[in-house]
C-alpha cells in the first residue's frame, strides 16, 4: 500500500507542477489581453494546451492509481477520496492530504484567473462589434436573450455597463 500511497503522491506533485505552470501561463495571457503584443497569444495556447494535455494524461494515470487503492481498501474507486485514505491508513496519507489541499487550492484560483479572462475575451469581442457597427452605421446586432429571457438586440457598450 506504500508503493501506492507514494505513486499517487508522486503524480499530485507532478498535477500541482502543471497547474502551476497553467496559472503562469493564465497571468501572462491576461497581461497579454491587458497591454497588447496579442501575437504573443497563439504560442502561449499552444504551451496552454500542452498542458492541458499532460493534466488529462495525469489525471487517467491518478483514476488507475485510486482503483488498485480502492481494491486494497476494499471499495470502489469512485468511493476512494484522499480523506478515506488517511481515515484507513493513517500518518502515512497526512502528507498526500496536504497535498491534495494544495492542489484544490492551486485549481480554484487557476478558475479564478481563467474567470477573468474569459470576461477580458468577452469584452474586446463586444468592443470590436460595437466598433464595427459604429463605423459601419449598422444600428443593430441579431437579437439575443436578455436577463430576463426576452429577445432583444444588445446595446451598444452593454458589456461595459455590465462590467
Amino acid at each position: 500500500m506504500k508503493t501506492l500511497l507514494m505513486e499517487l503522491e508522486r503524480n499530485v506533485e507532478a498535477e500541482i507542477a502543471v497547474q502551476t505552470g497553467i496559472q503562469g501561463l493564465l497571468d501572462e495571457q491576461l497581461e497579454i489581453l491587458l497591454h497588447g503584443g496579442t501575437k504573443n497569444l497563439t504560442p502561449l495556447l499552444a504551451r496552454a494546451e500542452d498542458g492541458l494535455d499532460r493534466s488529462r494524461s495525469l489525471e487517467q494515470e491518478r483514476l488507475g492509481l485510486l482503483a488498485r487503492i480502492g481494491a486494497k481498501l476494499g471499495i470502489s474507486a469512485k468511493e476512494v477520496s484522499l480523506k478515506i485514505i488517511e481515515e484507513r491508513i493513517g500518518a502515512d496519507a497526512a502528507s498526500l492530504t496536504g497535498k491534495g489541499a494544495e492542489l484544490k487550492a492551486l485549481i480554484e484560483r487557476i478558475r479564478d484567473r481563467n474567470r477573468e479572462v474569459g470576461l477580458l475575451l468577452r469584452h474586446s469581442v463586444l468592443f470590436i462589434e460595437d466598433l464595427v457597427r459604429a463605423v459601419t452605421g449598422q444600428t443593430a446586432a441579431a437579437p439575443t436573450y436578455t436577463r430576463e429571457g426576452a429577445m432583444a438586440p444588445p446595446d451598444v457598450g452593454s458589456l461595459a455597463a455590465e462590467a
